[in-house]
């Protein structure tokens, strides 16, 4: 019998595996699919609602209201399978960036962003702002403004609390600016898009949010690869 020292690498490798949690790339893959499966709901959910909703002057949440055309596309996909993405991702990020404090940090609050996300297709709107005499007074209305709210305060939070952890940390460190950048260049989007109309400003705006996303899943591989290595006897 082989002793307990001499066990098959295959296995151990498997039991490293299954400690570490989702392997780096396959993070990253969810990272990459959030903007994709995020951009379809609001693409086709757009395309499949009454002629008179205006996706330049009409809320996102409306796209997942009760009287919304195929509201389970937002819900569904938009909310529920984007959020899931997020949070694997961020999960794998909290691992990568460990144990910077303030790395954990941006990387729980990116996690927090994917809960909300995902808990907001579960509480929809009552009712599109074209109908007549709408007014979403119900529990659920209720819910998505307060899950809607922690929502908008991740998207504004979690790039500058992660700029600053990725600046502390060397491999990360030239990836901070661009991602304390996209704090203000998501913002100055905003209002440029706001002149279409105020649809078009907080959906320009989620769009950079989701691109800064992408560029962050594009990196996790490259810098858990570095700390694989550095992390190698000599």
């Amino acid at each position: 019998m082989s002793s307990p020292s001499r066990a098959n690498p295959r296995f151990s490798s498997l039991g490293e595996g299954n400690h570490d949690g989702v392997p780096a790339h396959v993070a990253a893959v969810c990272g990459l699919l959030a903007p994709l499966t995020y951009g379809a709901a609001l693409l086709f959910g757009g395309l499949l609602q009454r002629d008179a909703f205006s996706n330049a002057n009409d809320s996102i949440s409306d796209l997942g209201a009760d009287t919304a055309g195929s509201p389970w596309l937002y819900n569904r996909l938009g909310t529920n399978l984007t959020g899931i993405l997020i949070v694997v991702f961020a999960l794998a990020l909290w691992r990568a960036l460990s144990p910077d404090v303030l790395g954990r940090v941006g990387a729980g609050m990116l996690v927090l962003q994917g809960i909300t996300l995902f808990l907001e297709g579960f509480f929809p709107l009552d009712c599109q702002g074209i109908d007549a005499g709408c007014e979403n007074t119900s529990w659920q209305s209720e819910g998505h403004r307060w899950v809607s709210r922690f929502t908008v305060a991740g998207l504004l939070l979690a790039p500058i609390v992660l700029a600053f952890a990725f600046r502390r940390i060397p491999r990360w460190r030239d990836t901070w600016l661009l991602t304390l950048v996209s704090v203000p260049l998501g913002i100055a989007t905003s209002v440029i898009f706001s002149a279409i109309g105020e649809g078009a400003a907080t959906r320009a705006g989620a769009v950079v949010w989701f691109v800064w996303l992408g560029f962050l899943a594009l990196r996790l591989p490259q810098k858990s690869r570095q700390a694989h290595l550095a992390a190698q006897p000599a």
